[in-house]
């Protein structure tokens, strides 16, 4: 297989997290946090990093195709690694469409035959259809091509990417920047934590730093993964906390909160520099809305494809999904993502309702990282590591209950909606695995089940006013240590985990 270059994997991470998020998120943060949206930048930040560096020593040790989504199924039951990984394809398989609709509805702006004015809000018409959907024919196609390949255009995409979001914010600071105005915009929204930590989901913060994840799947493409695996979580992270941050402040330093309306929701960046009569920056904004957007649908396309083929390595070795092509890409699998992810083009709730549920999917299926450490510290502490954390115990439990955070942040509806799925992955495994025992899945994650009707009646709670903010994440806090400990108890013996290993060995050496 080819190996990609320690810069390769940090871009890749890096272009994950920059796509159309850069376009709406820090806007939409501030309209829910105020200024506090800074704030928000920086727990995301902090709560990501320390969930990305519990994986990014459990993946020097065991750099497997489909990365972090398959923990769960080294350390834990089988039906459990399924549900986990089932749930991580399954909010992996929406960014394409996702992204694509993105590109699209910006460029709706400039080209409205794409899109369609309804009172639920904008949705993409005939043409944006059929338009998105080439899009994700060609990106699945083109991901089908050598990795080496695939990587060096995704580098190429990423750096622009980090250029224009940061040339846009630095020079409408120092253009247009005026320091009453963030006078005016703080005066006016007054710093509370409860829209600090609201913003973190509700607005698409959460969905811009998940990113961090992509790096990690393709750890086993890495030439150098004792350098290259840290630092593809530590650098994009740190990067991403810049830009967004940045591109917060240019909103609220260019403009007082009583012009803040005359920007608008939709293409909010276009409605600032409409404002400024900055008109020839719009051939640069054009370009970057189909080059951010869809350089962050190719690496998800790469990562998904990835995904699928470890779920056919781990649960369904002799089937079609383990086929590759004369490149060693998982076509196959790529195909069937194209397929399932067309679903999504059809209209569905706004970008922050979608981000919002997205962000919360990804991140429960964090939980492998975590535990994945403090068990195989503990149960084989002399097993190689090209990165190792120090104060795994204490990381553990922090990476637990920062995924946490992020999942409750997400809302009870959502909470609800991850239940029902998760569920419905336990019906899957059912029908597929163990038809002669029905309860079978469920007995062996019933506490995963627990976790999230906990969660969900914490959130209920509080939208119900019986329990107050801050209690509220006091009570999620309480509650994490609480099932981090539940699901260390119910990790499997000794024996089984080493030979799950054995056998991801064997598959390292086969690549």
């Amino acid at each position: 297989m080819k190996k990609i270059s320690t810069l390769s994997l940090i871009l890749i991470s890096t272009g994950g997290m920059i796509g159309s998020g850069w376009l709406f998120s820090p806007f939409y943060g501030l309209q829910t946090a105020g200024t506090g949206v800074l704030l928000s930048w920086l727990v995301t930040a902090i709560l990501t990093l320390i969930i990305g560096l519990t994986f990014a020593e459990v993946a020097t040790i065991l750099p497997i195709v489909g990365g972090v989504m398959r923990f769960m199924g080294v350390t834990h039951s089988r039906p459990l690694g399924f549900i986990f990984i089932a749930l991580a394809w399954v909010s992996y398989i929406v960014y394409l469409p996702l992204e694509a609709q993105s590109a699209l509805q910006y460029l709706g702006f400039w080209i409205p035959e794409l899109i369609t004015h309804k009172e639920s809000g904008v949705t993409l018409s005939g043409y944006g259809l059929m338009a998105a959907l080439g899009i994700m024919v060609f990106l699945t196609w083109f991901n089908t091509q050598h990795l080496s390949k695939v990587a060096a255009a995704n580098s190429v995409v990423s750096i622009w990417k980090v250029i224009i979001p940061v040339s846009i914010a630095i020079g409408m600071i120092i253009v247009f920047g005026k320091f009453d105005h963030i006078a005016s915009n703080h005066a006016h929204t007054s710093l509370r934590m409860e829209p600090v930590l609201l913003a973190i989901t509700s607005s698409g913060l959460a969905f811009a730093f998940a990113g961090f994840q992509n790096g990690l799947a393709l750890a086993n493409s890495a030439k150098n993964p004792k350098l290259a695996i840290p630092l593809s979580v530590i650098a994009p992270i740190a990067l991403g906390w810049f830009i967004y941050s940045m591109l917060s402040l240019m909103f609220m330093w260019c403009l007082p909160n009583e012009n803040m309306a005359l920007v608008g929701g939709i293409a909010p960046l276009l409605g600032l520099l409409s404002l400024f009569g900055l008109h020839y920056i719009y051939i640069i904004l054009f370009v970057d809305a189909i080059i951010a957007p869809l350089g962050t649908a190719n690496v998800y396309t790469t990562v998904t494809g990835k995904i699928l083929f470890g779920i056919g390595r781990e649960f369904f070795p002799k089937s079609l999904l383990v086929k590759v092509n004369r490149n060693s890409a998982p076509y196959i699998a790529l195909w069937i993502n194209l397929v399932l992810g067309a679903f999504f083009l059809l209209p569905f709730p706004t970008w922050t309702q979608l981000v919002n549920f997205l962000s919360s999917l990804t991140l429960l299926s964090c939980l492998s990282g975590p535990l994945a450490l403090m068990i195989l510290r503990k149960k084989f502490p002399n097993l190689e590591r090209k990165f190792k954390l120090p104060f795994p115990n204490l990381f553990g439990y922090l990476g637990f209950a920062s995924c946490s955070f992020f999942v409750y942040w997400s809302g009870t509806d959502n909470l609800f909606y991850l239940l029902i799925l998760m569920l419905a992955c336990c019906g899957c495994y059912w029908l597929i695995f163990a038809r002669d025992n029905p309860l079978f899945a469920f007995k062996k994650s019933w506490f995963m089940s627990a976790y999230i009707i906990v969660l969900y009646l914490i959130s209920y709670s509080h939208s119900t006013h019986l329990v107050a903010f801050p209690y509220d994440n006091y009570l999620v806090f309480v509650a994490s240590i609480i099932f981090a400990k539940i699901f260390m108890l119910s990790q499997e013996k000794k024996e089984v985990i080493a030979a799950n290993i054995e056998k991801l060995k064997l598959e390292l050496q086969n690549d």
